[in-house]
């Protein structure tokens, strides 16, 4: 009887323990919460640049200063060339918005109109003709202003703006530091086998450097080349456009092409035939770049189906926001890793089935 009641009251401690564990699980992610984006930023960063700390540290021997001079280097490779991104791509948005805006392009988009009627497009346009040019004017003010208030929410010297950024680049430091002990912590604390949780930590690092990769080197080529083009074809804004195809470059199947071709046709009918010509063949190049540079930098970091890739982009985008691009391929990596321990632990089981 005793036995029982001991037994009975073991349970009683484990389950009193557990709800502990719970309860404070919870109120620490209340507490955390509000620091999540820079936490997550500082672990992204942390692991792209920690060969660089590695580096670092093995001729200086000291972590604390390696770290610092490792932070040091974000902010000087970083942040800085971000920052001043932001505030051309805020000047040329306010030009670009003051221009369509301006009652000039109203005249300008009237004759680009009578130049369309001598083409064969004159069967569509004579009956559309006030819609072309009221929709095309908001289109442009929609993008333009979108972009411009988006930058300048970003670029602001707000006091939360730069509050989460010291907490990023604090969190980075101890990344740097004290990351790979806190990693053996969690690794000590967590009821997977060993193998397992390098695996899954393989997976987080591996998928979020091949996201970097794709997105800071391809992307910005891609909408460099294309910012470029924009500019020798003498359209204005041309750095707020190739900041435009950057950010669609970051979907997978999706490129500064759907940019490029499309304008360069409507330059070729409106006359200007070198300039579309030009536009039309750099989008068929910078399409051609995703397929050329995507294998050798990414290789099997993410070990994903394009399928799978498009749609944890895309998913991640609509729920989190930016830093979707990252964190929507990271879960379903992780996913897939959960899936292939469920497959190794349960195979005699599923094969029976």
């Amino acid at each position: 009887m005793s036995r029982n009641k001991k037994i009975s009251f073991n349970n009683v401690q484990h389950g009193f323990f557990f709800l502990l564990i719970f309860g404070f699980s919870i109120a620490f992610w209340q507490i955390i919460s509000p620091f999540i984006y820079p936490i997550f930023w500082a672990a992204v960063i942390a692991i792209t640049f920690y060969p660089v700390y590695r580096h670092i540290n093995t001729h200086i021997k000291h972590e604390s200063i390696s770290s610092a001079l490792s932070v040091g280097l974000v902010i000087l490779f970083v942040f800085l060339p971000l920052s001043i991104l932001s505030y051309v791509l805020v000047d040329q948005s306010i030009l670009l918005y003051n221009r369509v805006t301006h009652p000039d392009f109203i005249l300008q988009a009237n004759q680009l109109l009578d130049r369309l009627k001598d083409t064969a497009l004159l069967p569509y346009i004579s009956s559309i003709e006030e819609q072309i040019i009221s929709n095309s004017s908001s289109a442009i003010q929609t993008i333009s202003s979108t972009i411009f208030n988006s930058l300048r929410n970003i670029t602001t010297a707000s006091i939360r703006f730069i509050f989460q950024c010291c907490i990023m680049l604090y969190t980075l430091y101890y990344f740097f530091k004290d990351g790979t002990h806190f990693l053996k912590k969690l690794m000590h604390l967590s009821p997977l086998d060993s193998k397992y949780e390098e695996l899954l930590y393989t997976r987080f690092t591996s998928t979020a450097r091949a996201t970097l990769k794709s997105t800071l080197i391809i992307s910005g080529i891609q909408g460099t080349i294309g910012g470029i083009l924009f500019a020798l074809a003498g359209i204005n804004g041309a750095i707020l456009w190739g900041f435009l195809m950057v950010i669609i470059g970051i979907i997978p199947a999706f490129g500064p092409s759907m940019v490029l071709i499309p304008v360069g046709a409507f330059l070729l009918l409106t006359g200007g035939i070198w300039q579309g010509a030009m536009l039309i063949f750099g989008g068929f190049i910078v399409g051609t770049i995703d397929n050329l540079l995507r294998p050798p930098l990414i290789g099997k970091d993410i070990q994903m189906h394009p399928l799978l890739v498009f749609f944890s982009t895309l998913g991640g985008l609509a729920l989190f926001g930016v830093p979707g691009f990252i964190i929507g391929p990271i879960i379903v990596a992780l996913f897939i890793s959960i899936l292939s321990i469920y497959d190794f632990y349960y195979n005699k089981e599923l094969e029976k089935n």
